[in-house]
């Protein structure tokens, strides 16, 4: 009501401080219905004087405002246009302009949007607004006739409910087939005119929403390929990096900077990311210099906290394995953690010098701290110590530390278990400690035995009296070529398998050439545990 009122003080001021041509009878009827708020009336009678021949703007302009009103804006647009067209008041018409361009850009009508703008400049109007369209019209003009609009258009339209939801209170998993459908839609639009791939990058963010790298990784893929677009080589190193190819990383980093890159976050971060790529490669040197420029530009942007704990721990890694050390930069607040971090330095010092039994000695202090959380999932500590893991315990392993191995490999379970390495480390500790039949069920869990391993998995179940299981495991590790001769050796000679050499087929399943059991050998001691290859030291991981 306020806004009939409003409305009807402007008309009046209008017809008393300018001249407009006389009204028909029929919109001063329809002029008296609009302000009574009677809105399906007053579009009779000004339907009526157009039908008469009314060639002025105003019954066109009240149509306008009655249809807005209902919020039909579509069908609004033509009758504002047709108002603006024809003879009214200056301050109408200027009106009428201005709803086209509100209603033009609403609909994604730049052309038309423009030349209303154009329009209100020669009469003098002056707004922020005008530069926008321009902006506008300049990108988008001229996209209504490139094959895929509708598709364009359902995707905004899907976007809009997705963007509600989320506001509700919805995650994006919540609204994941909302989201498949936006995907189809821009990839259909996509499909049938390649002027829309700027749409990939919406595709490739709704397809991290739903926690898919692979196809967030794969429209990545597309746009670097089309463009060489720096953002998008991010991206693609960032997912390599989170999967531990650091080599394939680095690469796309590396292509990533040589491009001139104005936006200070993307910076950042591909100095941040490459740092832990060189970290986790061992490339201390260069994992520092990335870490440091990294900081430079960190001191001009506002970063997640835990992104700026990160940064540091990663600066001080890589500083304690060169000759960059910052000492006052690399103190941290809590006693506990420093604690962990101070030895995680040293034992890396360590290493660098091959010094194997000191680095195993600070190994086993990392994780035996307060540091250290027990939950339900298990052990849990700093994310960089965590990482760093892996490299403690195969030192400790290489330095014969079994008791530590076992303990550490207890404690976190959850974490290293899906190590390559876990279950060897296990199994040998377990054989060298003479916890036979824990070493067996160790090495069951193995997917893949080393030679090493096949002979110490037969020696631990023939010290059980398995020797049906030496017979069944061994045929099955005789049919291995690089394991075949070193078992066939044991088999023969060690003390351990005088049973098995006494069945009655043994020389026709071990292959060898004999007719008849032969006589035992003169025992030899069962090969001590550090005369086994070991497995390497795994490599660090980035924190």
């Amino acid at each position: 009501m306020a806004r009939v009122k409003l409305f009807i003080h402007l008309l009046l001021a209008i017809l008393l401080t300018g001249a407009i041509s006389p009204k028909s009878k029929e919109v001063l009827l329809g002029e008296k219905a609009y302000s009574r708020g009677s809105h399906e009336a007053a579009k009779k009678y000004f339907l009526q004087a157009i039908e008469n021949g009314d060639e002025t703007g105003d019954p066109r302009f009240y149509i306008g405002l009655i249809l807005e009103a209902r919020r039909e804006y579509a069908e609004s647009i033509p009758y504002y246009r047709a108002a603006a067209e024809r003879p009214m008041h200056k301050k109408f018409k200027k009106a009428a302009y201005w709803k086209l361009v509100i209603l033009c850009r609403q609909a994604k009508l730049y052309g038309e949007a423009l030349r209303a703008v154009e329009r209100l400049e020669e009469m003098g109007e002056k707004s922020e607004t005008f530069d926008k369209v321009r902006y506008e019209a300049e990108n988008y003009q001229g996209r209504r006739e490139y094959k895929g609009y509708d598709s364009i258009r359902k995707a905004t339209a899907l976007e809009k409910e997705y963007n509600e939801r989320i506001a509700n209170g919805d995650k994006p998993e919540d609204a994941a087939e909302l989201i498949e459908r936006i995907i189809a839609s821009y990839r259909q639009a996509i499909s049938q005119d390649s002027r829309w791939k700027d749409y990939r990058w919406k595709i490739a963010r709704y397809y991290e929403k739903l926690k898919r790298n692979k196809e967030a990784g794969d429209a990545y893929r597309q746009i670097w390929e089309e463009g060489a677009d720096a953002g998008a080589a991010y991206k693609l190193g960032y997912f390599a990096r989170r999967t531990g190819d650091y080599r394939g990383a680095l690469k796309y980093f590396a292509a990533a900077l040589e491009k001139e890159i104005e936006d200070p976050q993307l910076k950042f971060y591909l100095r941040y990311n490459a740092a832990q790529a060189n970290y986790g490669l061992g490339r201390y040197p260069e994992a520092f210099a990335h870490s440091k420029a990294a900081r430079r530009l960190a001191a001009d942007l506002e970063l997640k906290k835990k992104t700026a704990q990160a940064l540091k721990r990663i600066f001080c890694l890589s500083a304690a394995s060169t000759a960059n050390d910052d000492e006052e930069y690399c103190k941290f607040s809590k006693k506990t953690e420093s604690t962990v971090f101070l030895n995680l330095h040293a034992m890396k010092r360590a290493l660098a010098a091959k010094s194997y039994e000191k680095a195993a000695g600070f190994a086993a202090k990392i994780y035996e701290n307060e540091a250290v959380e027990d939950d339900e999932n298990g052990a849990t500590l700093p994310a960089y110590a965590m990482s760093d893991l892996p490299v403690a315990i195969g030192v400790l392993f290489r330095t014969e530390k079994y008791r530590a191995v076992l303990d550490l490999t207890d404690k976190f379970k959850s974490t290293l278990e899906g190590q390559a390495d876990y279950y060897g480390w296990r199994a040998v500790s377990r054989f060298a400690l003479k916890e036979y039949g824990s070493a067996v069920i160790e090495f069951d869990k193995i997917k893949t035995l080393t030679p090493s391993q096949m002979n110490l998995h037969l020696i631990a179940l023939a010290q059980m009296g398995d020797f049906s299981g030496v017979k069944g495991k061994g045929r099955l590790y005789l049919r291995n070529a690089k394991a075949r001769d070193k078992i066939t050796k044991n088999l023969r000679k060690l003390r351990v398998f005088e049973q098995v050499r006494r069945e009655p087929d043994f020389e026709s399943w071990i292959g060898g050439n004999e007719t008849k059991p032969q006589p035992a050998p003169s025992p030899s001691p069962a090969p001590k545990p550090q005369e086994q290859p070991q497995p390497p030291v795994a490599q660090p991981a980035a924190p």
